[in-house]
C-alpha cells in the first residue's frame, strides 16, 4: 500500500509542478508529464516481486515450465487448439517463447509486459486529452481502480488490453480491416478481446446519448436476468470454466459506475459541446453497463468490463470539465473533491490489501500457494 500511495502522490505532485512550468506549448507540457508518469508505472509493475499479485507466481511457474518445451511442441499445441479446442490463448505461449529466445529471465518478461501496456496507456491518454489536469485525473483513477489488475496481476489480458487501447485510434479513423486484424491478434493472447470487436460499430453511433439512455433504462432488466444472460458470454469471453458464484457482487464499483453514468447523463449537452469525441466514451460506458450485471454472477466478468470501463480515465475528466460552463470555481472544487474521494477509496480498499515488494526484497507467497 505504501509504494502505491507514494506513486499516487507523485502523480499529483508532478502534475502540480508541470502545471506551474512554462513549456513552448501546453501540449509539450502534457506530453512530458504523461511520459514521466508512464515510466514510473512501468518501473512499479516491472520491478515487482513474483509474490506480488494474485497470478504473478503462477505465471512465473508456467514461464519456467515453457523453457522445457520445444518449438515443435508449441506447434503441436497450436494445432491441438485450432483443431480440437484443447488449451487456450496459444498466442501468449508463442509470445513467451519468442521472449525466451532473447532472455530466460522472468523479471525482464514482467518488464516487457509493463512497457507494452503503459506505452499503450500513455498513448491512449495523450491522444484523447487536451488538458494537463485531464491526464492527472486519468492517472489517479488508474492507480486507484485499475492498478490491482493491470499493474500487478494480469499478464495475458494486460497485453490484450494494450492492443485494444491502440486499436481505439483505428476506430476513430474508421480503419476497419486494421482494427479487426489487431483484435484477432489480441484474441490469441486472451480470447476475451473478441468482445471488443463489436465496439467498432457501436462507437460509430452518432446519437450516443440515445443509445446511452436506452442502455441505462435496460440496466435493471439485465440485472434481474443476469444469470441467464451470463451463459451466452462465458465461452466467447474465455471464462467457460467459471460458474455462478453466489458470493459475487461488486457493490462499490457498481454504485460508483452508476453514479458516474447518471452524472454524465445530466451533463450530456455540455460534455458533447466541449468534445464531440466524447460520444465514444458514452458508447463505451453503455457497453460496460451491459456487462456490469454479469460481475454479480461471477467476479471474473469484471475482466470483460475492463475493456470498456477503462474509458473512465477519459470520461470523468470530461464530466468535470463540463462544469466550467457553470463556474470555474465549481469545476475546481469538483476536481479536488473527486481526487479526495479517489484517495479515500484507495485507502479503504487497500488498508489490509495486497502488499508490494520489489524483486530484490524478500516476500512470502500468499497462503493460497
Amino acid at each position: 500500500m505504501i509504494v502505491q500511495f507514494i506513486v499516487i502522490l507523485l502523480i499529483l505532485f508532478l502534475g502540480f509542478e508541470f502545471s506551474r512550468r512554462k513549456f513552448p506549448d501546453k501540449d509539450s507540457n502534457r506530453k512530458k508529464y504523461i511520459q514521466i508518469i508512464s515510466f514510473i508505472l512501468i518501473l512499479q509493475s516491472g520491478l515487482r516481486n513474483v509474490a506480488v499479485g494474485a497470478d504473478t507466481y503462477a505465471y512465473y511457474e508456467s514461464f519456467e515450465e515453457l523453457k522445457r518445451i520445444s518449438w515443435s511442441g508449441i506447434y503441436d499445441s497450436i494445432l491441438d487448439y485450432y483443431k480440437f479446442g484443447i488449451g487456450k490463448d496459444v498466442g501468449f505461449i508463442v509470445f513467451e517463447k519468442i521472449v525466451q529466445y532473447f532472455t530466460g529471465e522472468y523479471q525482464l518478461f514482467l518488464m516487457l509486459i509493463a512497457v507494452l501496456f503503459f506505452t499503450a496507456l500513455g498513448n491512449f491518454i495523450y491522444k484523447n486529452t487536451t488538458r494537463l489536469y485531464d491526464a492527472i485525473i486519468a492517472f489517479v483513477i488508474y492507480s486507484v481502480l485499475f492498478y490491482a489488475f493491470f499493474s500487478i496481476t494480469g499478464h495475458r489480458q494486460t497485453i490484450a488490453t494494450a492492443v485494444t487501447l491502440y486499436s481505439f485510434e483505428l476506430i476513430k479513423k474508421k480503419k476497419l480491416i486494421a482494427f479487426v486484424i489487431m483484435i484477432l491478434i489480441a484474441s490469441t493472447i486472451h480470447k476475451s478481446a473478441l468482445l471488443f470487436l463489436p465496439f467498432y460499430f457501436i462507437a460509430q453511433i452518432s446519437n450516443a446519448k440515445y443509445f446511452y439512455r436506452i442502455v441505462l433504462l435496460l440496466f435493471p432488466v439485465i440485472m434481474i436476468n443476469r444469470n441467464a444472460i451470463s451463459t451466452y458470454f462465458k465461452v466467447l469471453g474465455g471464462y467457460e470454466e467459471y460458474g455462478i458464484n453466489e458470493q459475487a457482487g461488486t457493490f462499490m464499483f457498481t454504485a460508483m459506475f452508476l453514479l458516474i453514468s447518471l452524472v454524465a447523463l445530466l451533463r450530456t449537452k455540455s460534455i458533447l459541446k466541449f468534445n464531440p469525441n466524447a460520444r465514444y466514451y458514452y458508447n463505451a460506458f453503455a457497453v460496460a453497463l451491459l456487462f456490469l450485471p454479469l460481475t454479480w454472477v461471477n467476479p471474473s466478468a469484471m475482466r470483460v468490463v475492463q475493456y470498456f470501463s477503462i474509458f473512465m480515465l477519459l470520461f470523468i475528466p470530461e464530466i468535470i470539465h463540463s462544469f466550467s460552463t457553470v463556474s470555474i470555481k465549481i469545476k475546481r472544487d469538483i476536481t479536488i473533491f473527486t481526487i479526495i474521494i479517489l484517495i479515500v477509496l484507495f485507502i479503504k480498499s487497500n488498508w489490509n490489501g495486497a502488499q508490494y515488494a520489489f524483486f530484490w526484497q524478500e516476500m512470502s507467497l500468499p497462503d493460497n500457494y
